[in-house]
Protein backbone atom coordinates (compact mmCIF):
# COMPACT_ATOMS: atom_id res chain seq x y z
CA UNK A 1 0.00 0.00 0.00
CA UNK A 2 1.05 3.59 -0.80
CA UNK A 3 1.46 5.96 2.42
CA UNK A 4 -0.79 8.22 0.81
CA UNK A 5 -3.52 6.27 0.51
CA UNK A 6 -2.57 4.30 4.07
CA UNK A 7 -5.00 7.08 6.18
CA UNK A 8 -8.03 8.37 5.11
CA UNK A 9 -8.36 12.08 4.90
CA UNK A 10 -10.35 12.23 8.02
CA UNK A 11 -7.82 9.97 9.70
CA UNK A 12 -5.22 12.11 8.06
CA UNK A 13 -7.16 15.18 9.37
CA UNK A 14 -7.05 13.60 13.04
CA UNK A 15 -3.52 12.96 13.07
CA UNK A 16 -3.30 16.84 12.38
CA UNK A 17 -5.10 17.78 15.58
CA UNK A 18 -3.14 15.65 17.54
CA UNK A 19 0.04 17.22 16.69
CA UNK A 20 -1.90 20.88 17.59
CA UNK A 21 -2.84 19.51 20.39
CA UNK A 22 0.12 17.88 21.98
CA UNK A 23 1.88 20.92 20.56
CA UNK A 24 0.26 22.99 22.72
CA UNK A 25 0.52 21.97 25.87
CA UNK A 26 4.58 21.36 25.22
CA UNK A 27 7.60 22.91 23.72
CA UNK A 28 7.89 19.94 21.99
CA UNK A 29 7.68 20.19 17.91
CA UNK A 30 6.51 16.81 16.30
CA UNK A 31 6.47 15.71 12.60
CA UNK A 32 4.58 12.38 11.74
CA UNK A 33 5.72 10.86 8.32
CA UNK A 34 4.58 7.75 7.06
CA UNK A 35 6.78 6.44 4.16
CA UNK A 36 5.91 3.69 1.30
CA UNK A 37 9.32 2.34 2.07
CA UNK A 38 12.77 3.27 3.42
CA UNK A 39 14.40 1.86 0.86
CA UNK A 40 14.56 0.30 -2.73
CA UNK A 41 16.03 -2.50 -2.32
CA UNK A 42 17.37 -2.93 -5.55
CA UNK A 43 19.76 -5.51 -4.73
CA UNK A 44 17.06 -8.00 -3.91
CA UNK A 45 15.28 -7.75 -7.50
CA UNK A 46 18.32 -7.90 -8.60
CA UNK A 47 18.74 -11.04 -6.60
CA UNK A 48 15.30 -12.29 -8.11
CA UNK A 49 16.97 -11.36 -12.30
CA UNK A 50 19.91 -13.33 -11.59
CA UNK A 51 18.16 -16.50 -10.12
CA UNK A 52 15.51 -16.36 -12.12
CA UNK A 53 17.85 -16.02 -15.44
CA UNK A 54 19.52 -19.38 -14.13
CA UNK A 55 16.43 -21.18 -13.45
CA UNK A 56 15.65 -20.70 -17.19
CA UNK A 57 18.81 -21.58 -18.32
CA UNK A 58 18.50 -24.84 -17.17
CA UNK A 59 14.76 -24.67 -18.40
CA UNK A 60 15.95 -24.07 -21.24
CA UNK A 61 18.61 -27.26 -21.52
CA UNK A 62 15.71 -29.85 -20.25
CA UNK A 63 12.79 -28.68 -22.80
CA UNK A 64 15.04 -26.16 -25.06
CA UNK A 65 13.01 -23.29 -26.37
CA UNK A 66 9.45 -23.24 -26.44
CA UNK A 67 8.42 -21.10 -29.31
CA UNK A 68 11.97 -22.49 -31.18
CA UNK A 69 13.27 -19.48 -31.60
CA UNK A 70 16.65 -19.29 -33.80
CA UNK A 71 17.74 -15.79 -32.44
CA UNK A 72 16.74 -15.92 -28.84
CA UNK A 73 16.50 -18.44 -25.74
CA UNK A 74 13.53 -17.59 -24.26
CA UNK A 75 13.35 -19.67 -21.28
CA UNK A 76 16.17 -17.55 -19.28
CA UNK A 77 14.49 -13.95 -20.31
CA UNK A 78 11.12 -15.40 -19.27
CA UNK A 79 12.77 -16.67 -16.37
CA UNK A 80 14.54 -13.51 -15.89
CA UNK A 81 11.37 -11.47 -16.23
CA UNK A 82 9.62 -13.07 -13.53
CA UNK A 83 12.05 -13.65 -10.70
CA UNK A 84 12.13 -9.58 -11.15
CA UNK A 85 9.17 -9.13 -10.59
CA UNK A 86 8.75 -11.92 -7.95
CA UNK A 87 10.86 -9.64 -6.06
CA UNK A 88 9.10 -6.28 -6.69
CA UNK A 89 6.31 -7.81 -4.60
CA UNK A 90 6.70 -6.19 -1.18
CA UNK A 91 5.93 -9.31 1.26
CA UNK A 92 8.55 -11.04 -0.87
CA UNK A 93 10.99 -8.21 -0.95
CA UNK A 94 10.35 -8.08 2.85
CA UNK A 95 11.69 -11.76 3.50
CA UNK A 96 14.37 -11.68 1.55
CA UNK A 97 16.31 -8.27 3.04
CA UNK A 98 17.86 -8.84 6.23
CA UNK A 99 17.08 -7.34 9.18
CA UNK A 100 20.30 -5.47 9.20
CA UNK A 101 19.66 -3.78 5.99
CA UNK A 102 15.96 -2.98 7.16
CA UNK A 103 17.46 -1.16 10.35
CA UNK A 104 19.88 0.93 8.58
CA UNK A 105 17.59 1.91 5.42
CA UNK A 106 14.46 3.45 8.70
CA UNK A 107 17.48 5.10 10.20
CA UNK A 108 18.92 6.72 7.09
CA UNK A 109 15.16 8.04 6.10
CA UNK A 110 14.40 9.37 9.48
CA UNK A 111 17.95 11.34 9.59
CA UNK A 112 16.80 12.46 6.29
CA UNK A 113 13.48 13.55 6.95
CA UNK A 114 14.58 15.17 10.40
CA UNK A 115 16.56 17.19 8.40
CA UNK A 116 14.47 17.62 5.12
CA UNK A 117 11.75 19.13 7.52
CA UNK A 118 13.61 21.38 9.98
CA UNK A 119 13.62 19.59 13.21
CA UNK A 120 17.00 20.49 14.10
CA UNK A 121 16.62 24.21 13.62
CA UNK A 122 13.66 24.22 16.78
CA UNK A 123 14.38 27.31 19.14
CA UNK A 124 14.95 24.56 21.94
CA UNK A 125 16.34 21.92 19.91
CA UNK A 126 12.73 19.56 20.67
CA UNK A 127 12.16 18.47 17.75
CA UNK A 128 10.37 14.81 17.53
CA UNK A 129 10.27 12.99 14.11
CA UNK A 130 7.79 10.14 14.50
CA UNK A 131 8.34 7.37 11.22
CA UNK A 132 6.64 4.84 9.62
CA UNK A 133 7.14 2.58 7.10
CA UNK A 134 5.07 0.25 5.87
CA UNK A 135 7.25 -2.37 3.31
CA UNK A 136 9.34 -2.77 6.31
CA UNK A 137 6.44 -2.94 9.23
CA UNK A 138 8.67 -0.42 11.25
CA UNK A 139 8.16 2.11 13.53
CA UNK A 140 10.75 5.04 14.63
CA UNK A 141 10.94 7.92 17.20
CA UNK A 142 13.87 10.38 16.65
CA UNK A 143 14.37 13.18 19.09
CA UNK A 144 16.67 16.03 18.77
CA UNK A 145 19.53 17.03 21.28
CA UNK A 146 17.68 18.99 23.55
CA UNK A 147 15.27 15.73 24.08
CA UNK A 148 17.83 13.36 24.55
CA UNK A 149 19.68 15.42 27.44
CA UNK A 150 17.05 14.95 29.50
CA UNK A 151 15.06 11.66 28.39
CA UNK A 152 16.58 8.39 29.61
CA UNK A 153 17.95 5.76 25.94
CA UNK A 154 14.49 3.56 26.13
CA UNK A 155 11.61 5.97 26.49
CA UNK A 156 10.40 5.79 23.19
CA UNK A 157 10.10 2.52 22.95
CA UNK A 158 6.72 2.75 24.21
CA UNK A 159 5.68 5.28 21.65
CA UNK A 160 7.22 2.68 19.38
CA UNK A 161 5.03 -0.18 20.65
CA UNK A 162 1.73 1.59 20.79
CA UNK A 163 1.93 2.77 17.10
CA UNK A 164 3.04 -1.12 15.83
CA UNK A 165 0.15 -2.66 18.04
CA UNK A 166 -2.34 -0.50 16.68
CA UNK A 167 -1.31 -0.63 13.15
CA UNK A 168 -1.52 -4.90 13.87
CA UNK A 169 -4.92 -4.55 15.34
CA UNK A 170 -6.41 -1.85 12.38
CA UNK A 171 -6.22 0.88 14.65
CA UNK A 172 -3.92 2.36 13.25
CA UNK A 173 -4.92 6.49 13.75
CA UNK A 174 -5.99 5.72 17.03
CA UNK A 175 -2.85 4.46 18.00
CA UNK A 176 -1.21 7.29 16.39
CA UNK A 177 -2.84 10.20 18.17
CA UNK A 178 -2.30 7.91 21.68
CA UNK A 179 1.43 7.94 20.85
CA UNK A 180 1.62 11.57 20.37
CA UNK A 181 -0.41 12.22 23.37
CA UNK A 182 2.31 9.98 25.15
CA UNK A 183 5.03 11.90 23.63
CA UNK A 184 3.25 14.80 25.93
CA UNK A 185 3.25 13.33 28.65
CA UNK A 186 7.10 12.59 27.91
CA UNK A 187 7.81 16.22 27.39
CA UNK A 188 5.59 17.99 29.69
CA UNK A 189 7.90 17.57 32.45
CA UNK A 190 10.97 19.09 30.85
CA UNK A 191 9.44 20.94 28.09
CA UNK A 192 6.67 23.18 28.91
CA UNK A 193 5.36 25.12 26.79
CA UNK A 194 6.22 28.90 27.48
CA UNK A 195 4.27 31.87 26.89
CA UNK A 196 6.02 32.94 23.71
CA UNK A 197 6.17 29.97 22.44
CA UNK A 198 4.88 29.80 18.53
CA UNK A 199 4.52 26.41 16.46
CA UNK A 200 7.61 26.14 14.26
CA UNK A 201 6.88 23.08 12.29
CA UNK A 202 3.34 22.21 10.34
CA UNK A 203 1.64 20.00 11.78
CA UNK A 204 0.04 17.62 9.17
CA UNK A 205 1.13 14.29 8.24
CA UNK A 206 4.15 14.07 6.01
CA UNK A 207 3.28 11.08 3.55
CA UNK A 208 6.31 9.85 1.12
Amino acid sequence: MKAENFFTEAEKKRIQQAVGGAESKTAGEIVPIIVTSAARYTEVELLGLIIGLFVGMIAEGIWSDPWGSPFLNLWPVVGALLGFLLCRVPGVKRLLVSKRRVAEAVHTTCLAAFTEHGLHHTRDNTGILILISLLEHRVQVLADRGINQKVSAGTWDEVVHTITTGIKSGNACDAFCQAIERCVDILAEHFPRQTDDKDELPNRLVTK
